[in-house]
C-alpha cells in the first residue's frame, strides 16, 4: 500500500534521486568498494548505546537495517532506532531497507509501496545480479502449477524470517552418513542456497531433469527449507550421482570429502550442459576429483613453476624435486607440501587429493571462463613463487583451488592458524634449480600464496597417515581473518574483505575403514545444530568449537564479485 507521506515525498523530484541513489549504492553496490562500505554500516544508535561493541561481527548485525531518505543517518528497525530517530527528526518520515530496497514510512509504521520506486528498484538489482552471473528474469508459473493455485491454503514463511528454526533431518538409507552431511552443508551455504531457491537453473530438456544433479540439489533445497520438519529421504540425489559417478556406486561407505568434490563437480557440469557421466579415470574431468580404491594414485600437477624453471642434475644429498612426466605433468616429490598431492586412499576416512585445481578447471569445455554458481562460490586463485637465491629473480604460477588439504601433526594439539602457517610458510627445494635470467643453478624457495579469495573457503584437514586415523585436537576460531595469507596485503591486515565466518563443520567418529559422519550447521544468526542423519539437536558455538573437525567451511563476510 501507499501513503500519504510517500506522496508527498515523491513529490520532489530530488528525492526521487536519492532513494536512486540509496538503492544504487548502499541496498545493491556494485563494486567491491560499495561492497566494503556497506558491509561496515551499521545503526548510529546501536554504536552510540554500545550495543554493537561487536559489531565486526555479522551475527551481531539488527536484522534488518534501513536508511534515512531524508539524510545520511543509518537505523535499525529491530531495536526501535527508527523511531527514535523521527523523534528527533519529525520531519523524516521515508526510511529504504538495505536488504531489498523496500520503502518504510515511520509516520505509519509499516513497509509501504510507491510507483515511484518500481523503475529504479527493478533497475538497480538487474543491474547487481548481473555482476554475480545471475538472471533477474521473473518467475512465469507453468500451466500446472496455475492449477494448484487454488488449492492453496496458507503460504509459507520467507526464508529470512526462519532463521534459527531447526533445520530438516536426512534419513540414513545404509551407509549414508556422508551424503546427510554434505547435503546439510551445501543446503547451509548462504549465496548457494539462495541461488537453489531462487529456481535460477532449469534444464533444456524436462526429461533429463530428473538425473540432472543441479535439478536434484535444487529440489533438496527446497525439501530441506520447506515447513515440514519430518525427515526427508535424499534417494533421487543418491540414485543421480549413481548415475554419473560409478565409483560412488553401491552402499559401502564413503569419505566424504570426496564425496563433495565430486557432488560440486557434478553441479558444475550439469550447470554448464554437461551431462556425461563422471569417470574417476577420465584424462580431462571439469576439474580433478579425488580417486578411490587405487591405492596411492596422485593427480596429475601442472603447477610446479613456470615454463622456465629446469632442474640441473640433483646434488648427491638431495632429494629429486618434482621432475616432468612423460605426459607433460609433474608429480610432485613431497606431497604433503603439494597443493594437488594424494596420499593413500582409505574407504571411510580418505587421507586424499587437495582439490585444487589446474588451470583449466575454471574454463568449460569451450575453454571459456566458467562462471557458474560453483565457481562464483567455491573458487578462489593459489599463486606459487619460486625465488632463485643470489639473483633475485623470481617465477609465479597462478592456478585455481577448491579446497586447501592441510596436514596434521600426529601427536599433541594444533590449530587451524598453525595449519596454515605451515603450508604458506617458504619451503627449500632439494637440488639446484636452473634460473632463466641467468642462466646459472641456484638454490631455489616456494612459496604458496592466496591470490584471490573465494566466497566460501573449505579446509580439508587430513587426519589419515596410511591405515592410521590422526585424532589430534585441532582448535579453529569462529572469525578468520586470512589476510596474513595474501599474496599482498594492502592497508590494514584486518579489512573486512578478508574476514570468513564459520558456518557448518564436518565430523568423522571411528576409524579409518569404518566409522560415523555428523555435521554441525549454523541455522540462523548465533544458531547452531548438530545433524546426526535424521536427529537434530540444538547446540552452542562453544560446543561446535570443541568438536575435532575434519572438513570446516567459512563464508566470507563481504562477498566478492567477478569482473
Amino acid at each position: 500500500m501507499s501513503c500519504n507521506h510517500a506522496d508527498s515525498f515523491f513529490a520532489h523530484k530530488t528525492n526521487a534521486l536519492a532513494y536512486k541513489t540509496i538503492v544504487n549504492r548502499v541496498t545493491f553496490p556494485r563494486t567491491e568498494k560499495g561492497l566494503s562500505k556497506k558491509a561496515n554500516v551499521h545503526c548510529l544508535y546501536c554504536v552510540q548505546s554500545n550495543l554493537s561493541s561487536t559489531h565486526n561481527s555479522i551475527e551481531s548485525r539488527p536484522t534488518c537495517l534501513l536508511a534515512c531518505a531524508h539524510c545520511v543517518n543509518f537505523c535499525c528497525w529491530g531495536n526501535r532506532h527508527v523511531q527514535a530517530h523521527r523523534n528527533e527528526a519529525p520531519s523524516h518520515f521515508i526510511y529504504v531497507c538495505l536488504e531489498r530496497g523496500e520503502l518504510y514510512c515511520a509516520g505509519c509504521r509499516d513497509f509501504v509501496y510507491h510507483p515511484v520506486t518500481d523503475h529504479l528498484l527493478e533497475s538497480a538489482q538487474r543491474m547487481y545480479l548481473a555482476q554475480f552471473g545471475l538472471s533477474n528474469q521473473s518467475w512465469r508459473p507453468s500451466f500446472e502449477e496455475l492449477k494448484l493455485f487454488p488449492h492453496i491454503t496458507s503460504i509459507a514463511p520467507p526464508c529470512a524470517t526462519l532463521g534459527g528454526r531447526p533445520t530438516r533431518g536426512l534419513i540414513n538409507m545404509g551407509n549414508t552418513c556422508f551424503l546427510n552431511v554434505v547435503i546439510q552443508a551445501l543446503t547451509h551455504t548462504p549465496v548457494l542456497r539462495d541461488f537453489l531457491l531462487a529456481d535460477l537453473h532449469r534444464c533444456d530438456n524436462p526429461a533429463r531433469s530428473r538425473s540432472c544433479l543441479a535439478c536434484e540439489m535444487i529440489r533438496v533445497t527446497q525439501e530441506i527449507y520447506s515447513p515440514a520438519l519430518t525427515p526427508f529421504v535424499p534417494s533421487n540425489l543418491l540414485y543421480a550421482i549413481w548415475l554419473h559417478a560409478s565409483h560412488l556406486a553401491g552402499y559401502e561407505q564413503r569419505d566424504a570429502h570426496e564425496f563433495l568434490i565430486t557432488l560440486l563437480t557434478l553441479i558444475h557440469g550439469h550447470l554448464v550442459g554437461e551431462h556425461a557421466p563422471f569417470s574417476e579415470t577420465a584424462s580431462e574431468p571439469c576439474f580433478p576429483i579425488k580417486r578411490r580404491h587405487i591405492g596411492s594414485d596422485r593427480l596429475s600437477d601442472d603447477s610446479n613453476g613456470s615454463d622456465d624453471l629446469k632442474r640441473l642434475p640433483v646434488i648427491p644429498g638431495h632429494q629429486p624435486p618434482p621432475t616432468p612426466a612423460l605426459n607433460g605433468t609433474a608429480v610432485p616429490s613431497d606431497a604433503k607440501r603439494s597443493p594437488r598431492a594424494s596420499s593413500e586412499s582409505h574407504t571411510a576416512v580418505v587421507d586424499s587429493a587437495s582439490s585444487q585445481t589446474s588451470a583449466s578447471s575454471s574454463r568449460d569445455s569451450n575453454g571459456e571462463s566458467c562462471d557458474c554458481i560453483v565457481h562464483q562460490v567455491f573458487f578462489g586463485d593459489l599463486e606459487s613463487v619460486i625465488s632463485y637465491e643470489g639473483c633475485g629473480h623470481s617465477s609465479s604460477t597462478v592456478d585455481p583451488f577448491l579446497d586447501l588439504s592441510l596436514d596434521v601433526i600426529q601427536r599433541g594439539s594444533t590449530s587451524l592458524q598453525a595449519c596454515l602457517t605451515s603450508y604458506f610458510r617458504p619451503e627449500s627445494i632439494d637440488g639446484l634449480i636452473l634460473c632463466s635470467q641467468c642462466n646459472i643453478g641456484r638454490p631455489a624457495v616456494k612459496q604458496f600464496s592466496l591470490l584471490h579469495l573465494p566466497n566460501v573457503l573449505c579446509f580439508y584437514l587430513k587426519r589419515c597417515h596410511h591405515d592410521t586415523k590422526i585424532n589430534t585436537s585441532i582448535t579453529f576460531p569462529a572469525d578468520l581473518d586470512l589476510a596474513p595469507y595474501l599474496h599482498q596485503i594492502v592497508g590494514d591486515q584486518s579489512a573486512w574483505q578478508d574476514r570468513y565466518s564459520l558456518y557448518a563443520v564436518l565430523n568423522h567418529s571411528g576409524q579409518t575403514n569404518s566409522g560415523h559422519y555428523t555435521a554441525y550447521i549454523r541455522s540462523g544468526p548465533g544458531s547452531w545444530c548438530l545433524c546426526d542423519d535424521q536427529k537434530i539437536v540444538a547446540v552452542s558455538l562453544e560446543h561446535v568449537l570443541q568438536t575435532d573437525a575434519y572438513v570446516l567451511l567459512y563464508h566470507k563476510n563481504l562477498l566478492a564479485m567477478r569482473s
